[in-house]
């Protein structure tokens, strides 16, 4: 740690840092008697990733190539019900550019639980397309090297939160993964197309 000289200040505090760790102490709830942890309002529980990772590794040794789809369909509809639970304000967000907030503020809450940080690269509401990536997320570090990418469960909730933002049905593709030795993992969704 850096000391400081001279009475000069230390280096100017992370407003962003301070707000979200104003957030989560102010909404998280323990009680241990109950064994309940509450943020804002809604159960959740601690974990560290390798279980997450365990459980999917377990799943691609039982059904092979279909865990992915399990995965993504899993994280698509835990999206739809999840995101009522923590905004209501979601369903009243105008389609369009004013979705760019509500995709900030989502980045905003991925950090805050520890998912890593989410940046869109590209934007298109009247296409229906959007890309981003998550860098330093803990997922593919807790997974390990893989040929390829293992974000199922993170492009499908992508995919449900975008469903219901846009109000149409996408589809959203990993294309880079941290797992796989990408810098970071990208994230490509566009409207689904039955053919």
């Amino acid at each position: 740690m850096p000391s400081k000289e001279h009475g000069s200040p230390g280096p100017a505090l992370d407003a962003t840092d301070e707000a979200a760790s104003l957030f989560v102490s102010s909404n998280l709830a323990v009680d241990v008697r109950k064994g309940h942890v509450e943020l804002m309002g809604h159960r959740i529980m601690l974990f560290r990733f390798e279980f997450l990772v365990a459980v999917q590794k377990q799943l691609e040794d039982t059904v092979g190539a279909s865990a992915k789809g399990v995965l993504y369909l899993a994280g698509e509809r835990a999206a739809q019900a999840v995101l009522p639970a923590m905004s209501d304000r979601l369903q009243e967000l105008p389609s369009g550019h004013e979705s760019l907030v509500a995709l900030r503020r989502m980045s905003d809450v991925w950090a805050t639980i520890g998912v890593g940080r989410a940046t869109v690269t590209e934007f298109d509401p009247d296409e229906g397309r959007f890309a981003f990536r998550i860098d330093d997320g803990p997922l593919p570090d807790a997974y390990g090297p893989s040929p390829r990418p293992v974000c199922h469960l993170w492009a499908g909730w992508a995919a449900g939160v975008a469903a219901r933002l846009f109000r149409r049905d996408v589809i959203c593709e990993e294309v880079r993964c941290r797992a796989a030795g990408s810098e970071a993992c990208e994230f490509v969704l566009q409207p689904h197309r039955v053919r």
